[in-house]
């Protein structure tokens, strides 16, 4: 494709993409103001939050649509780079075209997909029935005597209370019981005697029915399918990330300071996946002001050439100034005439050495 063409068409879709560069981020946002006014539980306690997730549970969905929606038109800013730099450098793989739709479709999806099953793992833990309270002394016979039909003891530290998942034959399920702070130390040593799984929770506001509401949590179907999609679609969004960043610094159609932020960004999202996806969206918002024009500087100077226009490398420019030579200079005509040639200076004559 020839320059030209390449200029026109870069022209014609520079505006919608760099709008649509935008919207993402906008949504983003209006997504946290609509779940920020359900005022959702946030606290230590899993079954608090359940209960409240319960209530609002639309409201969730729906910010997690917002959202999703947003993370749906990330591809076209995207494309409309990689298609930039692969027009200006035939080097730019086309397959990896791929990733720029993979990654932001599936952590799109993935969220809407999540929101959906705590939503129903909300609903299941509100109308389980409501656990019962034992004596101690009945909790301290099952496990002497029947420490098989037991499946993991919880205890809550701070509200001197035993959490006792029971086997899945036993009919129960859970209960709760109280007990004295003196008898923390002898109520693991008892269940470790009899190999009884058991996990102390130390954290202040938990208690009853915590371990009930995260067994609810981990058994939701359609959790454990939002936690299957996360990691494609994190992979996904860091190759995105690093890939058209990389590719659109080399042919300069991105500074070298954004070019090399959008890699940092991609890579962090292995360990800092939150902040890092609020600081891709900014980051795209940016990008979307660089296709119209509209940051310092203007648009780097290889959108206007149809061609790659790599950034000089640090030190190139020093070094070129480097190897200048100071001083005057003068101009060098055709070779001199006869009268302009200089004279030569008479050669010495040897003297012969007499013996």
């Amino acid at each position: 494709m020839g320059r030209e063409r390449i200029i026109e068409r870069e022209r014609r879709w520079a505006v919608p993409a760099g709008v649509v560069a935008l919207a993402p981020l906008v949504l983003y946002s209006i997504s946290i103001v609509i779940v920020g006014r359900a005022h959702l539980v946030s606290g230590s306690s899993e079954a608090e939050q359940l209960a409240s997730l319960h209530d609002h549970a639309g409201t969730v969905v729906i910010s997690s649509v917002v959202r999703g929606i947003g993370f749906l038109l990330l591809p076209i800013p995207f494309l409309y780079l990689f298609r930039a730099a692969q027009a200006r450098n035939p080097r730019v793989q086309a397959a990896m075209v791929g990733f720029v739709f993979i990654g932001p479709i599936l952590f799109g999806a993935q969220g809407i997909v999540q929101a959906i099953g705590a939503g129903q793992a909300a609903t299941d833990f509100v109308n389980a029935p409501t656990e019962t309270t034992r004596q101690y002394s009945n909790y301290q016979k099952q496990v002497k005597e029947s420490p098989d039909q037991i499946e993991k003891v919880t205890i809550y530290t701070d509200a001197n209370k035993l959490e006792v998942q029971q086997a899945d034959q036993v009919g129960d399920g859970f209960y709760q019981v109280d007990f004295a702070n003196q008898d923390e130390g002898k109520i693991v040593g008892d269940l470790n005697a009899a190999s009884i799984d058991n996990e102390t929770d130390s954290d202040t506001g938990t208690g009853p029915p915590d371990a009930e509401a995260n067994e609810v949590t981990s058994d939701d179907g359609t959790l454990q399918a939002s936690q299957g999609l996360l990691f494609p679609a994190v992979l996904g969004l860091v190759v995105m990330m690093v890939y058209v960043s990389l590719q659109a610094l080399r042919a300069g159609l991105v500074t070298r300071f954004l070019g090399s932020l959008g890699m940092a960004l991609g890579a962090s999202m292995i360990l800092i996946l939150p902040i890092a996806v609020l600081g891709m969206l900014a980051w795209t918002g940016f990008l979307g002001l660089t296709f119209v024009g509209r940051v310092p500087g203007g648009r780097p100077p290889a959108w206007d050439a149809g061609k790659a226009i790599p950034w000089q490398r640090p030190g190139d420019e020093a070094a070129r100034d480097d190897d200048a030579i100071e001083g005057d200079a003068t101009e060098v005509g055709d070779e001199p005439t006869d009268s302009e040639s200089p004279q030569k200076a008479p050669q010495k004559r040897k003297r012969k050495r007499r013996e």
